[in-house]
């Protein structure tokens, strides 16, 4: 029976904790500049790894179809990962950052451009498996366009 009862205990102890971080990871941000310094990082590692690809498709470095493949999947995955971090109350535009408040005068533009991206993404992801640098290009170039576009209108 004590047995029983401990294993009782432990269960609701390990629901309530399981319950608790649930609920943390709903607001992953302290603050507002903390939602801004997420959404900036991820941007930038995203641009990071579309440098070095638009460095291969311009021929200012060797083209690596290994590397610009690396590069593709990274870029692809990141897609998803910053936009969380202009939702956050307060972080609209926030401080210390270049998104215009156009962002939030036209989200459901912004989130089709977002979602656009992590389309053209893909595209790109599966040009750069296929090795064929005519279909890298075009893909690189679509992405390129809607990143262009989205900082025209949302950036200063």
């Amino acid at each position: 029976m004590k047995f029983a009862a401990q294993l009782g205990i432990g269960l609701v102890t390990a629901t309530l904790l399981t319950m608790s971080l649930s609920a943390t990871a709903q607001h992953a941000f302290n603050n507002a500049d903390k939602a801004v310094e997420y959404r900036q990082k991820a941007l930038s590692i995203m641009q990071n790894n579309f440098a070095v690809m638009g460095d291969m498709v311009k021929g200012d470095i060797e083209f690596d179809g290994v590397i610009f493949a690396e590069r593709a999947n990274d870029f692809a995955a990141l897609t998803a990962i910053p936009w969380v971090g202009f939702s956050q109350p307060g972080a609209q535009p926030g401080n210390n950052t270049d998104a215009l408040p156009a962002i939030w005068d036209n989200w459901e533009d912004f989130v089709e451009r977002a979602e656009q991206l992590q389309t053209d993404a893909k595209a790109l992801q599966t040009a750069a498996a296929t090795g064929d640098e005519s279909n890298i290009r075009q893909a690189f170039m679509a992405a390129a366009r809607n990143c262009k576009g989205c900082h025209d209108q949302y950036k200063d």
